[in-house]
C-alpha cells in the first residue's frame, strides 16, 4: 500500500512539475485581460465623462461614424484637422482629456505629450511673427469615432504637431494603442525657463550608446548604405514600408542585450502598462528575431535614423532635420491597429 501511495504521490508531483508552466501562462494570461479590461473600462468612462461635459456645437466637431475616413486619417505635420481643439474647451473639459490621456498612456505617457504640446510655444518665439504655422499649444485635436461603450468597435484619437494618440476599442478590450507618434522640435531647447529639456532625449542617447557598443563586425552589420531616412508610414493604418535588416538581437551580448532592452522600454514606458505587455513580452521571448538597423553619423549633431522591429513592433526614430536638431519618433503594432486585420 504505501508503494502505491508513494507512486502515486510521485506522479502527482510530476504531473504538477510539467503542468507549471502552463499554468502559469494562463494565470499570466487571465491577469494581463483583467489588467486590458480595467484600462478599457477606464478610458471608456474617461470619454463618456468628456461627451458628457461638451455642448452641442463642441459634440459636432468631435463626433465622427467609426466607418468615417477620418478615422484613418491620421498624420504629425502642422495641418489643418477634423476633430475639437484644446482652444475651443474650458478649463474643465481640458481636465478631463488630461485624465483620458492618463487612463489611456498612464503618467509617464501623459507627461511626454505635454512636453511635445509645450515645445510649440518655443517654436513659436523661435520663429517669429512672420512664422508659416501658428505654432500653438492649443491647437491639439480630439475625435471620437462610434460609440464609446457599445459591443461594436469605437476609437478615439488626440493629435496635433508632433503628435498621433490614436486607441481602438470593443467592449472591454483594447484592440489597439498604436500609432503612436512622438517629436521634438527643437530637439534640445537652447534657452529660456524650459532651457535643457531633450523630450525625447534618452531614446536618441540610447540608440547611439547600441551602436557605439557594438564591435566593428557588428557595427558593420548595422549601418546601413544611403542617407539617414524619414519615419514611414505616416499615414497608413498598417505599417506597409519595407524593414530593412540591420544587427539581430541574436548577435548581442550581455552589455548590448541591456541597451536594447533599455531602448525599446523607453518606447513602451508611453503607454499604459497593461496595453505594452505584449510588445515587451515579444521583446523578451523573440529578442533573436529583432534587427536593428542605422543610417547616418553617429557624432551628436550629426544628421541619423533607425529602425528596431521585432515579431510584435516597429520602432522608428530619425533625427535629421535643422541640422540634426528635429526629432521624430513613432511606435507602431506589426498587427491589429485601428482594429485591423483582427487583434493584436
Amino acid at each position: 500500500m504505501n508503494k502505491i501511495v508513494f507512486l502515486s504521490s510521485g506522479v502527482l508531483l510530476l504531473a504538477v512539475w510539467l503542468l507549471a508552466p502552463a499554468l502559469d501562462h494562463q494565470v499570466n494570461s487571465v491577469e494581463a485581460a483583467a489588467a486590458s479590461a480595467r484600462t478599457a473600462d477606464a478610458i471608456t468612462a474617461a470619454v463618456e465623462k468628456i461627451l458628457g461635459k461638451l455642448g452641442a456645437n463642441q459634440k459636432k466637431k468631435t463626433l465622427f461614424a467609426f466607418s468615417d475616413d477620418e478615422r484613418l486619417n491620421w498624420h504629425f505635420i502642422p495641418r489643418p484637422r477634423k476633430g475639437l481643439p484644446l482652444s475651443e474647451m474650458n478649463p474643465a473639459q481640458k481636465k478631463l482629456v488630461q485624465e483620458l490621456l492618463v487612463a489611456s498612456l498612464g503618467e509617464t505617457g501623459t507627461r511626454t505629450v505635454n512636453d511635445v504640446r509645450s515645445l510649440e510655444s518655443i517654436l513659436q518665439m523661435i520663429e517669429g511673427p512672420n512664422r508659416r504655422f501658428s505654432r500653438d499649444p492649443e491647437h491639439y485635436y480630439l475625435s471620437v469615432f462610434g460609440a464609446p461603450g457599445k459591443k461594436e468597435q469605437w476609437g478615439w484619437r488626440f493629435e496635433g504637431h508632433h503628435l498621433c494618440v490614436n486607441f481602438t476599442l470593443e467592449g472591454k478590450k483594447v484592440l489597439s494603442s498604436t500609432p503612436l507618434f512622438y517629436g521634438a522640435n527643437p530637439a534640445i531647447v537652447k534657452s529660456g525657463p524650459k532651457k535643457g529639456l531633450r523630450v525625447l532625449g534618452k531614446i536618441e542617447d540610447l540608440g547611439r550608446e547600441l551602436m557605439l557598443n557594438l564591435d566593428k563586425s557588428q557595427l558593420k552589420t548595422a549601418l546601413g548604405k544611403g542617407k539617414p531616412e524619414e519615419v514611414k508610414a505616416t499615414q497608413s493604418a498598417t505599417y506597409n514600408a519595407n524593414l530593412p535588416t540591420g544587427i539581430a538581437g541574436r548577435s548581442l551580448n550581455e552589455v548590448q542585450t541591456k541597451i536594447l532592452t533599455n531602448l525599446v522600454l523607453e518606447h513602451t514606458k508611453n503607454m499604459d502598462e497593461s496595453l505594452r505587455k505584449e510588445m515587451e513580452t515579444s521583446l523578451s521571448k523573440q529578442l533573436g528575431s529583432v534587427q536593428i538597423a542605422w543610417r547616418g553619423k553617429l557624432e551628436p549633431g550629426e544628421g541619423h535614423s533607425f529602425i528596431v522591429h521585432g515579431p510584435a513592433f516597429i520602432i522608428s526614430f530619425s533625427n535629421f532635420q535643422n541640422n540634426a536638431a528635429h526629432i521624430h519618433s513613432s511606435l507602431r503594432a506589426r498587427k491589429g491597429e485601428f482594429g485591423l486585420g483582427g487583434e493584436k
